[in-house]
């Protein structure tokens, strides 16, 4: 069995993978090397987030209705026996209650304390975090929890503010505890196994909940069309979406951090296409993509107030630069209702 080690940054946990179960009252594996990483940074989860000096900028939500991007706003809905749907701000983020524990996947960016809401919904003891991800609209929160659980790469980057959220704290001191494929968490009659498929980030994390038939993909399987990052290939998503087809008799749903709860086939539409594009099959020429940003912003009327729309993308607001890759070698190859945008001098290693 791997032995787990500290690595140099301070209050990172190395996990080991090994695990595959866990007796009748003894904890978990994730609550032991969250407990050890716990121990190693001394940490105390925070209570709360300084976000008063935002209380002039309104969240609009899907109805219509406003509120000050300082008010708490948390949201569920039931999606499985279990299993939370959480809206806040930022992307979707979930809760997992097993007979033992319960496990938070990704934390949005919304104003609150979501683990204080989301123990609301369980009785179930509620300690840690799983992220998708390393984008501040799925890690703003995580300091909230005992400890984050996430790839090697994620923990690079995570908890970084997006420039709507200018002159607020975050903290980024929690411990840290670094998963990869093969890990388990075990939840009681509840067991959640990890997979990295990066493509969307560097670290992009999916979660198969073998129990309720849902795999947690964060924004790395889009519904309708995904791009191919400047940083991979056709061929490394073509592995990554075969990686999860080898899965695929034990789910049935994505939980999705924009989409929501959609059907699994997207996994297998989306291996057709590459696999079609590494066939020779050549997409559709595409105009480049614009620079970052979405709706939200600067109103038309200077006395009227900030508004952004709640859970959309903001005016500015970017993880990292866009990619400017020259019309000429964009394509976008459709299948069926799904398209895979790529660059012609990246489809194979």
């Amino acid at each position: 069995m791997q032995t787990n080690a500290r690595s140099k940054m301070m209050g990172v946990w190395l996990a080991s993978a090994a695990f595959a179960g866990v007796a009748s009252g003894q904890v978990s594996p994730a609550q032991a090397d969250c407990a050890k990483a716990n121990a190693a940074a001394h940490y105390k989860p925070i209570t709360s987030i300084d976000f008063s000096s935002k209380h002039s900028i309104l969240i609009k939500a899907q109805d219509g209705t406003t509120a000050p991007m300082d008010e708490p706003y948390y949201r569920s809905v039931l999606i499985a026996p279990g299993t939370w749907r959480i809206e806040s701000d930022g992307d979707y983020s979930y809760l997992l209650e097993g007979d033992n524990e319960a496990l938070a996947i990704d934390t949005g960016y919304g104003a609150g304390n979501i683990r204080a809401y989301e123990q609301t919904l369980t009785k179930k003891p509620l300690r840690y975090v799983a992220n998708t991800h390393d984008h501040f609209d799925h890690t703003a929160n995580n300091a909230y929890f005992d400890c984050a659980y996430m790839s090697a790469e994620t923990a690079k980057r995570a908890t970084t503010p997006f420039q709507s959220f200018a002159g607020l704290t975050f903290p980024k001191n929690y411990p840290s505890v670094i998963i990869g494929d093969g890990y388990k968490f075990q939840l009681g009659n509840r067991e959640v196994d990890v997979y990295v498929i990066p493509n969307h980030t560097l670290g992009g994390t999916a979660y198969l909940d073998k129990r309720e038939r849902i795999l947690f993909s964060g924004d790395e399987i889009f519904q309708g069309n995904n791009t191919i990052s400047v940083n991979f290939s056709v061929a490394s998503y073509e592995r990554n979406m075969a990686k999860l087809e080898a899965h695929r008799s034990e789910y049935d749903k994505l939980a999705t951090g924009g989409f929501g709860v959609i059907d699994a086939n997207w996994v297998d539409k989306y291996l057709a296409v590459t696999q079609a594009i590494l066939a020779g099959k050549e997409g559709d020429p595409v105009p480049a993509r614009g620079g970052p940003g979405g709706p939200g912003g600067a109103p038309s009327d200077p006395s009227a107030p900030l508004t952004y729309r709640r859970r959309f993308p903001r005016s500015g607001d970017a993880a990292t630069p866009p990619a400017n890759t020259p019309p000429e070698f964009l394509r976008r190859l459709t299948i069926d209702g799904a398209s895979v945008t790529y660059d012609t001098r990246h489809i194979k290693e």
